[in-house]
């Protein structure tokens, strides 16, 4: 084989396959007039049905009512091309298509290869051209084709089919690794670009890193993938292992739960009383408090709920998850984590909280 065979990416708007066929049998490589071609091709194929003089059994063969029904469906740049106008297509440019599928390695060869011989790799989902040369480049056939001249010999053709099966597997290979990717949201500093956890680890930062004078203490969201083969944070709880009890803050005010919406135990607390432990949460002697007072504002409401004269039931709930890691899940980072991408980030605070007032009256209950 005189050139590698390359892979060029076409857009995956529905459209791949005709606008793949345009990039390889036409020679075109801008966006716009990929976009005009690829309409083009859908109009070829309709046409083609609607000539065909058998058009009860084309329509059957095509999996819908009518020709007419199938010219008015593979206009519409919503649908897909597959098997059918892939053979059509073929048959327009007198030329070779070979679909090299990366679900079962093969290849499917439609058409003859009176011009020549065009590659498309198939995923299962999307179309891309396959041909030589880098992205961009002028087509290496007559007539701006990008298709291979026929007469090659088996030996060439058995070559470029190796390559192009190889291609196949190093997208099933890249497509892995890219399932295999968790994805979190980081807090990047906007004086240095140190990424941090979350607002707390920002302060923190902010307190310990000097910056320039033009530092505004700002930072934005952003999201950083984390290979298969790449370490999680220190801070990553499988909240699914079953060493771990989880509870999730937005659970009914009904069920007998470690969640703040709980309502199985009202307590009074500096004077005031409470249904549950986020109505005290989102009270004002809590909202104004600071981030540290905050911390011993909550183990003084646990203690109120836990141990109080209602709080039977709820402290045995607590005490039944014996030495498991208990996990608060919620939207705020200080109180509990957050599982976006399958990593958790976030301070638990509630959940370890509660976990010290579970070793306290564990110890109190065997003195």
């Amino acid at each position: 084989m005189s050139e590698p065979l390359t892979r060029h990416k076409v857009p995956a708007d529905n459209s791949c396959l005709f606008t793949a066929c345009a990039y390889l049998c036409q020679g075109l490589t801008g966006d716009i007039e990929l976009k005009v071609a690829g309409r083009a091709l859908r109009t070829v194929c309709a046409e083609t049905v609607v000539a065909d003089p058998d058009p009860d059994t084309r329509a059957l063969m095509l999996g819908h009512d009518s020709v007419d029904a199938y010219h008015m469906w593979i206009r519409n740049e919503m649908h897909w091309g597959g098997e059918p106008e892939v053979l059509m297509l073929a048959e327009h440019f007198k030329a070779q298509l070979v679909v090299v599928s990366c679900e079962s390695l093969t290849v499917l060869r439609y058409g003859t290869p009176t011009i020549g011989t065009g590659y498309l790799l198939y995923t299962g989902q999307h179309y891309d051209p396959l041909a030589s040369g880098p992205i961009g480049s002028a087509p290496a056939g007559e007539g701006g084709s990008r298709c291979w001249q026929a007469g090659a010999s088996e030996e060439e053709l058995a070559a470029r089919e190796k390559v192009a099966i190889g291609l196949a597997v190093t997208h099933n290979v890249e497509a892995a690794k890219r399932a295999a990717e968790r994805r979190v949201t980081r807090l990047k500093c906007g004086g240095c670009g140190a990424l941090l956890d979350d607002a707390a680890a920002f302060q923190a930062h902010c307190g310990e890193v000097e910056h320039d004078d033009d530092f505004t203490y700002d930072c934005e969201q952003v999201e950083v993938v984390i290979g298969a083969d790449e370490a999680l944070p220190e801070s990553h709880v499988d909240l699914n292992a079953p060493t771990v009890h989880a509870f999730y803050n937005a659970s009914s005010a009904d069920a007998l739960s470690l969640s703040m919406r709980s309502a199985a135990a009202p307590f009074a607390l500096g004077g005031a009383n409470y249904s549950n432990l986020e109505a005290y949460w989102r009270s004002d002697a809590v909202e104004s408090a600071g981030l540290e007072a905050r911390g011993t504002l909550l183990a003084a409401a646990l203690r109120a709920q836990y141990l109080g004269e209602g709080g039977a039931a709820l402290l045995a709930h607590l005490l039944e998850t014996t030495d498991k890691l208990i996990v608060n899940v919620d939207v705020d980072p200080w109180l509990g984590m957050q599982a976006a991408g399958g990593i958790s980030t976030g301070q638990n605070m509630l959940g370890k909280a509660l976990m010290e007032l579970r070793a306290k009256a564990a110890a109190a209950q065997k003195a």
